[in-house]
């Protein structure tokens, strides 16, 4: 019997995708709506078994400028389970995700779905943590990935995740996932998120609340007990280029003279210059925690500045932790938390502004002479 086609869905293909999503699930379905938008182009593919009868879909999620592709739902019609349809579609995906160059497919599934789970077992995925209240019902789900490109290293046990309360406190948010990596016991609360964002804060940027400068964020990690290497490209105030207000430009510079006083006080190290390719890849691959400074642009086309942590990196890809709040509702933090991004990408992404700024801060413990 020849198996049934998988093919692109189109609007004509709306009405049989609901009656799946009714049949196979009991909350959480996609709406007329979003199977609309999942057909238009964009970042994602929604594939369709079948001929004349549509008897099962995939879809696919695509984060943007990155190399990661996320299953976000895979059904069939009950009379066409068990029947190998389900591992059909999953392979298909898996094709179509590494024909896009990314690097790991990613799911999550619910804990109490033994027989998915196993499915995904069998088909390479492992277990890589756990979504408390993730459904609509309040259940839980487990979050599972497969590495379907071999250039990339299987992933180490996830690094601690933080997601920002606020749209200016992305430096804190990432140098409390760094200060966990190093000491366990510390605690991500957002009093602490907020606190460290007053000590780094530059006052003003192009807009609303500041955010935080290297030499602020260098300086709250050096009072936690820990050791800073800071490189940049400039010695100049940053982000002075996006100010027109002269008021405020003053004000920004002030800051920085005083940040710089207050490093002159301490161990911190700072190395200025030029930061080319390989150098900038050693400081990546180094053991010790990262963050750095990118332009969101090729994330989400904003030209904001923003901190994220490099949660691990190897010969083609960089993994970082991006404490983003997400705004997707069909996103979720498995869009967040180490993203695999080609390393051609991600070092023109770790530049911001006309003057082309690079920032990264290397944190280890002060008793760590491997620095």
């Amino acid at each position: 019997m020849k198996s049934p086609t998988i093919r692109a869905a189109g609007s004509k293909d709306i009405p049989a995708l609901l009656e799946i999503e009714k049949i196979s699930f009991s909350t959480d379905r996609l709406s007329r709506r979003s199977f609309q938008n999942f057909i238009k182009p964009g970042s994602h593919d929604l594939w369709v078994l079948g001929d004349e009868e549509v008897i099962g879909y995939v879809l696919i999620l695509y984060r943007t400028g990155t190399n990661l592709g996320r299953l976000y739902s895979i059904a069939l019609l009950p009379e066409f389970q068990g029947k190998g349809y389900a591992l059909q579609l999953l392979a298909f995906a898996e094709k179509a995700a590494a024909a896009k160059h990314c690097v790991y497919m990613r799911l999550e599934v619910n804990v109490d779905n033994a027989a998915a789970k196993k499915l995904y077992e069998k088909q390479g995925y492992r277990v890589v943590g756990n979504i408390r209240g993730y459904y609509e019902d309040g259940s839980d789900a487990l979050r599972m990935e497969k590495r379907i490109h071999s250039s990339a290293a299987q992933l180490s046990k996830p690094k601690p995740y933080y997601q920002q309360t606020t749209e200016f406190t992305c430096g804190p948010a990432s140098l409390m996932m760094a200060i966990k990596t190093l000491k366990p016991d510390y605690e991500m609360t957002r009093r602490e998120e907020l606190q460290i964002w007053r000590e780094a804060t530059t006052i003003f940027m192009t807009s609303g609340h500041g955010g935080c400068s290297p030499h602020g964020l260098a300086l709250s990690a050096w009072q936690r007990g820990l050791q800073v290497s800071l490189y940049m490209n400039r010695s100049d105030a940053p982000f002075l280029d996006g100010v027109r207000d002269e008021e405020k430009k003053a004000v920004i510079q002030l800051v920085h003279q005083d940040f710089l006083a207050q490093i002159e006080q301490t161990g911190i190290q700072v190395f200025i210059h030029d930061l080319e390719s390989e150098e900038l890849d050693a400081i990546l691959q180094t053991d010790h925690p990262v963050i750095a400074l990118i332009s969101t642009w090729r994330l989400n086309r904003n030209k904001a500045p923003h901190w994220i942590y490099v949660a691990s990196s190897d010969d083609r890809f960089v993994y970082i932790n991006d404490p983003e709040p997400i705004e997707d509702p069909h996103l979720s933090q498995t869009d967040f938390q180490q993203i695999p991004i080609d390393k051609k990408m991600f070092r023109e992404m770790a530049r911001f502004g006309q003057k082309r700024l690079r920032a990264l801060l290397v944190i280890s413990d002060r008793n760590d002479q491997s620095r």
